[in-house]
């Protein structure tokens, strides 16, 4: 099976990917494609369908009483990235985007074809496949019997049974069905799925719905399409990852698999990211459509064209990156490669281009947000916010110092909202991630302050709970309540991103105390920390990561030198730590002895779950940004920028979501949550980018452009901070991908 095509997200789903895998084996092998391509005209879309009808998958968004499978878009979305993995002939888009429409339109007639098309006795064609063909394009006659005229230039599916397009009649916009028999089969680009033109006069017509009814079926009718043709293109894009990444492997240049040169494995590791974010674009619309005819239209709209763009960027990189990695035979017709290139470059003008979906995403012309619904422990807090933000900014305004930041800290655990996630017995609500993500998210919302000991908060406190004494654990009431301020002394001169390589020494006494001397570099906070928890090393004989401890350390002791880091801004916010032979208890060691690293990775994860919160902020900063510059005459290619910058963040918020939700189903999160990092690091530094560039001359020197300012020399920390993008890569190729090292 394969890892990247396909992904199941539920049991049902892994035995659906397995029974499409094994009909495309029978129906669609290599060897069969190969013979097929060869001859495009006689390449049909419906014996590879009739097979995957057979399984359920014609009929799997459509109920069981409708004549369907009773299953979900979901499931369809599944079973479609495996269709697209092996660029199989099918007329799922046509299929999909007939069932949309026939969801909405409420007649006999629209029952008995969408029961035909479930089954797989019928096959259907749409005429809003390409951009710009709406019913303006055909007009219709006669209030009953309905005969239509009007052209489309390009026609997926032309052997399809029906073909159902959007009309002008005379008393407004009518749905209808029509036999496209008369369609022109002609030569394109991917000759795995067949196009032609269709020429219609006075063709008779069944009408399927009228008015409002019909424009609202035609809607939705092109987002199931767009949403089937995005899930085929994840297939795609999955396809060619696995293909890159396999050939490098086992190819060799300079005694070395290509597969070990950095250059190849950043490569396939932006391919994977490009993946992940595809495939929560693609699933997001596809739970949109879940949702059924009472979705807000608006918001489906913006998924598709979400969607639409992630995918196509997406399969137009690896199929691009695929031929690349495989050199010389990728340009050959005997390899599978160009079948991919082509399936992306046939796919990318459908449903309209890059500009036509971001302008469904322009954030300066975007419709009125809806504030979400909060529940739970979120509308609490939410309540709270509202309650207490307002005299803090009284005080405060907009100082974002620490000590405004540890003034708000202090608000909020007097309100008893500090750390909502804590277990009850330490002090916290025992709020699940799920929860916990949404009251992070109410706190965006509000723009409130960051914690000044966030640090201490979110990465020691769980640390401390999971591998402390009763002793140290008592540290946990003072963290919450901000009278201890925390720091993590993990970076040093010489070890960042490899953190296993540290130096700074513990020598344990006959008493069982420790004498440290060492050095730690870029300590977050750790000017303003009382408290440090530091890793050691305690066996220098011990491979390195294992001769590792950590250590609680309050930073008053004697010994300890603290000076200033100053960042490009200006300010502060890190600090270097000296110790010279500074004296520990024994008490002070965290965990077992020599165990830091597992310690360490306990503290870790909690950082990266960090990560999910911060994904689901990125599309605020965002509408921050544009409200910043509300009442300036903005350009198009400026609205542009902002619109691919609310694309980026919230592709980044749907992959948090995504690994949020494979967590609160008992499972560990996928290579989604590897992705996030990255691609968190790059959008917020493109958003600080865009936000100074929109300003024009003003962000030189203008005061009300000190913030953006500010915010653009703070972002470049972003790709280096928590793992630098360039080793981020290393780990998704290395790790997730399986590359050598």
């Amino acid at each position: 099976m394969s890892t990247h095509v396909g992904v199941a997200d539920t049991e049902e789903q892994a035995a659906l990917v397995e029974a499409v895998e094994r009909a495309l084996e029978r129906h669609w092998g290599a060897e069969h494609r190969h013979k097929q391509v060869g001859d495009p005209a006689a390449v049909s879309e419906r014996p590879v369908w009739t097979e995957l009808a057979q399984l359920g998958v014609a009929g799997l968004p459509v109920p069981e009483e409708a004549g369907g499978s009773g299953g979900r878009w979901a499931e369809l979305a599944v079973a479609l990235e495996v269709v697209g993995g092996a660029v199989a002939p099918v007329p799922s888009i046509g299929v999909a985007g007939a069932l949309g429409a026939l969801e909405v339109a409420d007649t006999p007639a629209a029952a008995r074809l969408r029961a035909a098309l479930a089954e797989g006795s019928s096959i259907a064609a749409v005429a809003w496949t390409e951009a710009g063909t709406g019913e303006e394009a055909f007009t219709a006659t006669g209030p009953a019997e309905a005969r239509v005229s009007g052209r489309a230039d390009l026609l997926l599916s032309p052997e399809a049974d029906a073909l159902l397009l959007l009309a002008t009649g005379p008393d407004g916009p009518v749905l209808v069905q029509v036999d496209p028999a008369a369609a022109e089969r002609r030569a394109g680009l991917d000759p795995t799925r067949p196009t032609g033109t269709l020429a219609l006069t006075h063709a008779p017509a069944t009408v399927l719905a009228r008015g409002e009814v019909a424009v609202a079926a035609a809607g939705r009718g092109r987002a199931a399409a767009a949403t089937a043709l995005a899930a085929e293109l994840v297939g795609l894009v999955g396809h060619c990852l696995e293909g890159a990444v396999d050939y490098a492997a086992t190819r060799e240049q300079f005694s070395r698999p290509i597969g070990s040169f950095q250059a190849v494995k950043h490569r396939c590791a932006d391919i994977l990211a490009s993946l992940e974010l595809s495939r929560a674009a693609a699933r997001h619309a596809a739970a949109l459509l879940d949702e059924g005819t009472a979705v807000d239209p608006g918001a489906l709209e913006e998924a598709v064209a979400l969607a639409l763009l992630r995918t196509r960027s997406a399969a137009h990189e690896a199929s691009h990156g695929y031929i690349q990695v495989l050199g010389g035979i990728g340009f050959t017709w005997e390899h599978e490669a160009h079948l991919y290139l082509r399936r992306s470059g046939a796919s990318a003008p459908l449903f309209g281009g890059p500009q036509a979906q971001l302008a469904r995403l322009d954030p300066a012309a975007a419709r009125a947000a809806v504030a979400p619904a909060h529940t739970g422990p979120a509308a609490e807090l939410d309540s709270a916010v509202r309650e207490l933000l307002p005299a803090h900014r009284a005080t405060w305004g907009v100082d974002d110092s620490f000590t405004a930041r540890l003034d708000w800290q202090r608000t909020l655990h007097g309100a008893g909202w500090i750390a909502p996630q804590w277990p009850t017995g330490f002090g916290g609500r025992g709020v699940g991630i799920v929860d916990q993500v949404a009251c992070d998210g109410v706190l965006a919302a509000h723009r409130a302050p960051a914690l000044a000991g966030v640090l201490g908060v979110n990465n020691v406190a769980p640390t401390l709970m999971h591998y402390g004494t009763p002793e140290q654990q008592a540290h946990l009431a003072a963290i919450q309540a901000g009278t201890e301020v925390w720091c993590q002394g993990f970076s040093e001169p010489g070890s960042g991103s490899d953190l296993a390589s540290l130096r700074t020494r513990a020598v344990v006494e006959e008493n069982g105390d420790f004498v440290v001397s060492g050095q730690k570099v870029w300590t977050s906070e750790g000017m303003e920390a009382d408290h440090c928890l530091l890793l050691v090393r305690t066996d220098p004989e011990a491979p390195p990561h294992r001769g590792i401890s950590a250590l609680l350390m309050p930073l008053d002791l004697p010994g300890i030198t603290r000076r200033p880091i100053t960042q490009i801004t200006g300010e502060g916010g890190f600090a270097e730590l000296f110790f010279d032979d500074v004296r520990v208890p024994r008490s002070a060691l965290l965990g077992p002895l020599h165990k830091g690293w597992t310690v360490t990775m306990t503290t870790l994860a909690f950082e990266r779950s960090g990560v999910i919160m911060m994904a689901g902020r990125l599309e605020q900063d965002v509408l921050d940004v544009v409200e910043t510059l509300e009442g300036r005459d903005l350009d198009p290619a400026t609205r542009t920028d902002l619109a691919e910058r609310l694309a980026e963040c919230r592709l980044v918020g749907l992959l948090g979501r995504r690994a949020l939700g494979r967590i609160a189903a008992g499972g560990t999160p996928g290579p989604e949550h590897s992705v996030i990092k990255l691609a968190w690091s790059l959008a917020s530094q493109h958003v600080a980018e865009t936000h100074l560039a929109a300003l024009g001359a003003d962000a030189v020197a203008d005061p009300s452009a000190a913030a953006a300012r500010h915010a653009y020399l703070l972002s470049r920390a972003s790709t280096i901070a928590g793992g630098t993008t360039e080793i981020m890569r290393n780990i998704l190729a290395e790790r997730v991908l399986g590359m050598p090292r």
